[in-house]
């Protein structure tokens, strides 16, 4: 069974491949109207595949701020 691929709005090519959120498992189309409902409080949660945690293989929170290029345990 092939799966589609995986999108994100969040988690872009700058982030590290290993990042994960729930949000990229689902296949709605994302909301384009400007007036929907849009809340400024980031409350995804990350986790990462090399650990299966919230927290990467350095011990540091999994989060698309920080899971960048210059993190030791990132792999673009």
């Amino acid at each position: 069974m092939e799966h589609p691929p995986l999108k994100s709005f969040v988690v872009t090519p700058a982030t590290c491949m290993h990042l994960r959120h729930k949000g990229m498992y689902v296949t709605a189309a994302r909301d384009t109207d400007e007036h929907a409902f849009y809340d400024r409080y980031d409350a995804t949660a990350y986790w990462c595949t090399r650990t299966q945690k919230a927290r990467g293989p350095d011990g540091r929170l999994a989060h698309a701020d920080t899971c960048t290029a210059g993190r030791d345990c990132c792999e673009p």
